[in-house]
């Protein structure tokens, strides 16, 4: 059995259509044993996942956004981490599947990769499966990041995205005197230029546990801890990251003047802000932020409250079983 996991609210309405295209394309390839799910509120993507779990579902397809991935994914991990997980795009920013090898935008290609998928011997090995007729199962182990236990799949961050996020938040629930305009990538562009210039940063100390001669205190404008490569919907934050390395791209940016801000965002559209002066890269297993008291942080676009001043940030290697 396969379980179609919705969120009819994700794009616009647009992930509700491909959930339609997907199923009738799955009938084309014969697979017929399909449970639909719909979310009605934000976060049930996490229930209805460990929920597919335990009805012994062969595969979780989620069509949504980064957000739904996020929290589908943590009802995975804590359902045991055991069930593979599918990703049809159907959000706006959809950042998470850029580091994934799928056709996760082309609804065809997704439901033949899913029926080939099924007809694997087992969908939970290490790295790759072995399907029915001795070819190699598009199926992948990849690590999962954890910041003060909450666990994402693509990038968690502080600083700048977190004030981005907040702003976005309030302007889809109609805040007076919002200044984003658009929804998604746009809106998050937009948010983000209004407000390049009035963020004043954050002040932390970060451990970088096996980079000791990284920087580690001072005022940050940005610090993202990434598992894939992309994040904002526009922004190649990590280039050289991996899903499957057992650790995660630290990218840190300074709290620069207002006149250099837009310069090194500019560059991140193309990855090319790593060697720039005010930005620091690392690649660890661990690190430690150390605030004055306990920071707002986002998982995955998602929006969190750290529980304490002392946040840790790891990695599980090969957590998660992933169709990429």
């Amino acid at each position: 059995m396969l379980t179609l996991l919705v969120n009819p609210a994700a794009g616009g309405g647009r992930a509700q259509r491909r959930a339609h295209a997907l199923h009738a394309a799955l009938l084309r390839h014969r697979v017929g044993d399909v449970s639909l799910v719909h979310t009605t509120q934000r976060g049930d993507e996490r229930r209805l996942a460990a929920e597919a779990t335990g009805r012994g579902a062969r595969l979780l397809v989620v069509v949504g956004g980064d957000g739904s991935v996020h929290h589908a994914a943590r009802g995975l991990l804590e359902a045991g981490g055991t069930l593979p997980l599918a990703i049809v795009a159907g959000g706006t920013g959809n950042d998470f599947v850029k580091s994934l090898d799928a056709p996760a935008h082309d609804v065809d290609a997704m439901a033949a990769r899913i029926a080939q998928a099924l007809t694997a011997k087992t969908l939970t090995t290490q790295m790759l499966t072995t399907d029915a007729h001795g070819g190699a199962s598009p199926l992948r182990r990849i690590d999962v990041g954890v910041i003060d236990d909450v666990p994402f799949v693509n990038a968690a961050g502080m600083g700048f995205d977190v004030v981005v996020l907040e702003r976005m938040t309030q302007h889809a629930a109609g805040a007076a005197g919002s200044r984003t305009i658009g929804g998604g990538t746009v809106a998050y562009v937009s948010t983000a230029l209004g407000a390049l210039f009035g963020y004043p940063g954050f002040d932390a100390t970060l451990s970088v546990h096996d980079a000791p001669a990284t920087p580690t205190s001072r005022r940050h404008l940005l610090t993202v801890f990434a598992n894939g490569r992309c994040f904002g919907g526009a922004f190649r934050i990590a280039p050289t990251a991996h899903l499957h390395d057992g650790l995660l791209d630290i990218v840190d940016i300074g709290a620069l003047s207002s006149g250099a801000r837009l310069g090194v965002f500019a560059r991140a559209t193309r990855g090319a802000h790593l060697g720039h002066g005010a930005v620091t890269h690392a690649r660890t297993a661990h690190t430690t932020v150390t605030c004055a008291e306990p920071p707002a942080f986002e998982a995955d676009g998602e929006l969190y409250r750290a529980r304490d001043r002392v946040v840790q940030v790891t990695v599980r290697p090969g957590a998660l079983t992933v169709l990429g």
